[in-house]
């Protein structure tokens, strides 16, 4: 690379390409602006921020809500996002797994990695029971709430796992769920010392979820594999079986990912 490249980047960057892309990440984040609000967390003009939006919105990348108003992702931003999820090698290596255990329980195997504190579902294997879990691939959920995400932050560091929980807060989503540090360490431990995490209603009342985690060649986690369902079918009668394979699961996809656990 040219050395005057490297040293002043932002000389050579497209204000305007910058700005397309901020206004893609904040739609991302906030799930749907007006143009009023994109103006002002772009401070520029209105009259520029609507000529980005209606060239987003011509290539597809950005959506209008006629009922309101309100601008959000579109179905090519959602497009692209899905065939990178595809792409992913961790979903590579569990996706046969994951079939093995929707076939043994019908229930919804779920496959997620951890981002920006959120569980991000890069694949799901539906229930085949008329009462199934609503997430999406793509779609996020609370890392402190989810089995896939206690599976995930029992691996982390401590210190690592405690500035999580602090920085994304451990928000209240049903009488179940952890929403002090104290007890979430404690479960955290409690996940690491028999193999795997539960979600016992503390996302959505009524369903269960059983995970364990994935690790990579490296042996960091790399991301959770999980089964989800209501919980008369995950009932004590039905835990230990469901844990025991979905740990093998795991440690299956780990296998594949380049893992080997020392002895």
């Amino acid at each position: 690379m040219d050395k005057d490249l490297a040293d002043k980047p932002d000389r050579y960057t497209i204000q305007t390409i910058d700005k397309a892309l901020t206004l893609i990440e904040l739609l991302a984040e906030r799930g749907s602006l007006s143009l009023i609000e994109l103006t002002e967390l772009l401070d520029q003009p209105k009259s520029s921020t609507y000529r980005i939006i209606l060239t987003l919105q011509n290539r597809g990348f950005i959506d209008r809500d006629d009922e309101d108003g309100k601008y959000c992702l579109g179905y090519k931003q959602l497009m692209l996002t899905r065939s990178m999820l595809e792409r992913s090698s961790l979903r590579t290596a569990a996706l046969a797994e994951m079939k093995k255990l929707s076939e043994r329980y019908g229930d919804t195997v779920n496959l997620g990695v951890l981002v920006d504190g959120e569980v991000l579902y890069i694949e799901i294997l539906e229930s085949q029971h008329p009462l199934r879990m609503t997430d999406t691939v793509g779609s996020r959920s609370p890392f402190h709430a989810t089995g896939i995400g206690k599976a995930i932050a029992s691996q982390l560091p401590e210190e690592e796992a405690r500035e999580l929980a602090e920085r994304c807060g451990l928000k209240r989503l049903t009488a179940n769920t952890i929403g002090e540090w104290d007890r979430l360490r404690a479960e955290l431990e409690a996940v690491r010392a028999r193999g795997y995490a539960l979600d016992d209603q503390e996302i959505v009342e009524g369903a269960r979820c059983v995970a364990a985690p994935v690790f990579n060649l490296h042996g960091k986690v790399e991301g959770a594999i999980s089964l989800s369902g209501a919980m008369h079918r995950f009932g004590a009668d039905k835990l230990d079986d469901i844990a025991a394979q979905v740990v093998l699961a795991a440690n299956a996809v780990s296998r594949k990912m380049g893992y080997r656990q020392i002895e």
